[in-house]
């Protein structure tokens, strides 16, 4: 009897402490939140309203020469060494001593390819079913002018280049909004007609940038 109440006393207390020492309970309800982000299409196109270009007269010369400023070009002897005969022209003795006009430097003058490095940029992202951005060039002008002569510059060969692709229009993988596509503008001038030092005016492109 006596062990039967000590068993009953000691169970009670093993409930009581149980119950003593649980955490209380609190009321509590849980729910997850899916969240969807629409973002548009979207073209940002990055380019310079005006570039003043200055040729220094040593990059003009190591075009032409090879040197670096006002030089003298020695085309050697006249006729191969022999001599040249005169003859009567006009009541003046006349020769022709065919000098040479080829140049020493890398460069035509008739055809001067110059590039814009870092001209542009571009970030974009596409539209919902397409992965580029097309990027064109386009001008409706042929020539600079000298500011106060008749003298020119003419401008052939305009296009772009991102490094991988060159032309009047190039397509790229849009870029998006953080990275943007960096390239370059390259044209050829012909400074055939270019008689007059100073500044040769207002040569005007477009950029268009379209997602496709």
């Amino acid at each position: 009897m006596f062990s039967a109440k000590r068993a009953l006393v000691a169970g009670v207390v093993v409930i009581v402490g149980a119950l003593l020492s649980a955490p209380p309970a609190y009321a509590q309800a849980s729910g997850s939140t899916d969240i969807d982000i629409t973002l548009p299409d979207i073209v940002v196109l990055h380019y310079w309203s005006n570039i003043d270009i200055n040729v220094p007269k040593a990059a003009l010369a190591a075009l032409l020469t090879g040197g670096t400023g006002d030089t003298g070009e020695d085309e050697g002897t006249a006729n191969g060494g022999s001599a040249i005969n005169v003859a009567l022209s006009g009541g003046n003795l006349a020769a022709n001593t065919s000098v040479s006009t080829t140049m020493s430097g890398t460069g035509d003058p008739s055809a001067v390819v110059m590039v814009l490095n870092n001209a542009w940029a571009v970030r974009s992202i596409s539209l919902a079913g397409g992965t580029s951005t097309k990027l064109e060039i386009a001008t409706t002008d042929t020539k600079l002018d000298h500011q106060t002569t008749t003298a020119t510059i003419g401008v052939s060969g305009l296009k772009v280049d991102d490094g991988t692709s060159s032309g009047t229009s190039i397509t790229f993988t849009a870029p998006g909004l953080v990275n943007p596509k960096i390239g370059a503008v390259q044209m050829t001038l012909d400074l055939t007609n270019a008689t007059n030092a100073g500044a040769y005016l207002d040569f005007v492109f477009t950029l268009t940038a379209t997602n496709i």
